[in-house]
């Protein structure tokens, strides 16, 4: 029995089909409804992720808002927190641990600054060891790198060092690849400092390298980070941090502008009120499809009728119109990916040079993404659109049969 009844819907989807594609003018208005709703929210998607991360580098260049030090220790504030003056002084190796608990704090990278003697051993080099996996406000100003991960042995270089990009040197003999390079940033020590991990900086230590007071490193020493890079958690301000660490009497606050951290902010939660976008393209094709075939279900009340008389459920029906209805949509909804995909690439071998030119952060998808954003945009529209028919055609079929096929009411 459940063979017949699985051939008994298969007979009346293939109908369906056959039916809407007898029918190319109807099937491509419908079509041409939904490829717009496709191209909207395929777009939506790509535009949303391209913002999103775009917007979180820009507001990482803002750097950190605050600044933890050993006590007494001033901070030489600059007008963007990105990296820790050097320093003898250093903190616990848990701080970092335990600011981080701290519910005020977002986010917090510990840095080690140190001043080594260069290769002839007089002038100093200022070198920040930070942490790849902690890290907010460093890699956010890379401008060009190898196209190869960070490894060992690997540096970065502020943005006003004479190295250029996969140039080999040495320091105090250890040999040293430069990976990438750092945009101006108008802070001064961030310009001329090399930045580098901490399997790095062992290699220094273990070469037996000393720094420009011509003390000898060790990897203890390294560990332990010279001051802390604080991220707020959202709706958080400088005084609710202070108050959260009026316990610690081992380290000093310093904040960056209030203001810069009140924008950061702002624009964060703004970025996050996109997705009202991708919710309106979704009703854009279930709005089309519900109404589309109120319509057409209307005129053909006489069909449903004669369906209903013979024997055909009204679940069948359902069934049948859904049928229609994904054809239509996954027809339209795959022409409006690929009209989308063709506008987005046209739009970025134009504006999106432009942006690269200018080094104006714009962070798009990758081709892997984008495949999956057109996935999920063809079968959220062709989901919504079914989904509206459907209920369409549960309304048209609620009624008698013979009321349909006498064609009464409207």
């Amino acid at each position: 029995m459940a063979t017949i009844t699985r051939g008994y819907r298969f007979t009346l989807a293939r109908m369906a089909v056959a039916d809407t594609v007898r029918r190319p003018w109807r099937l491509g208005l419908l079509a041409a409804g939904i490829a717009v709703a496709g191209a909207a929210t395929f777009a939506s998607l790509v535009f949303q992720t391209s913002i999103r991360r775009s917007l979180d580098q820009s507001l990482l260049r803002l750097g950190a808002d605050a600044l933890v030090l050993p006590a007494g220790v001033v901070a030489n504030l600059t007008p963007v927190l990105l990296t820790v003056e050097p320093s003898r002084a250093t903190l616990e190796t848990d701080t970092i641990d335990r600011i981080a608990g701290l519910p005020v704090v977002e986010r917090a990278a510990g840095q080690r600054t140190l001043q080594l003697a260069d290769a002839s051993g007089h002038l100093p080099v200022d070198v920040v060891i930070f942490d790849a996996a902690t890290d907010f406000t460093v890699r956010p100003w890379i401008v060009e790198s190898l196209d190869r991960p960070f490894m060992g042995g690997d540096v970065i270089v502020g943005g006003r060092r004479p190295e250029r990009l996969g140039e080999r040197f040495t320091m105090q003999g250890v040999e040293l690849v430069v990976h990438a390079r750092l945009g101006l940033t108008g802070s001064g020590p961030f310009e001329r400092s090399l930045f580098m991990t901490g399997d790095t900086a062992d290699r220094l230590a273990d070469a037996g390298c000393v720094d420009a007071a011509g003390a000898s490193l060790t990897r203890g020493a390294i560990t332990a980070p010279s001051g802390v890079l604080i991220r707020l958690a959202a709706g958080r301000g400088p005084d609710e941090l202070r108050f959260a660490m009026a316990t610690m009497s081992d380290v000093g606050v310093s904040t960056g502008n209030g203001s810069q951290i009140d924008v950061r902010q702002s624009v964060a939660a703004l970025a996050q009120s996109s997705l009202a976008l991708l919710v309106v393209c979704l009703l854009a094709p279930a709005v089309l499809e519900g109404v589309a075939y109120t319509g057409m279900l209307a005129e053909r009340r006489r069909e449903l009728g004669l369906m209903l008389s013979l024997g055909l459920r009204r679940r069948d029906i359902v069934m049948v119109v859904a049928v229609e209805a994904a054809v239509a949509a996954l027809a339209g909804g795959l022409v409006g990916v690929v009209v989308a995909a063709t506008v987005l690439a046209a739009f970025m071998r134009t504006v999106g040079f432009v942006l690269v030119r200018r080094e104006i952060p714009f962070v798009a998808p990758d081709m892997t993404e984008c495949l999956w954003y057109g996935v999920v945009s063809l079968l959220l529209v062709t989901a919504a659109a079914v989904v509206a028919a459907m209920a369409a055609a549960a309304l048209a079929a609620g009624r008698e049969a013979w009321a349909l096929v006498r064609d009464e009411g409207s």
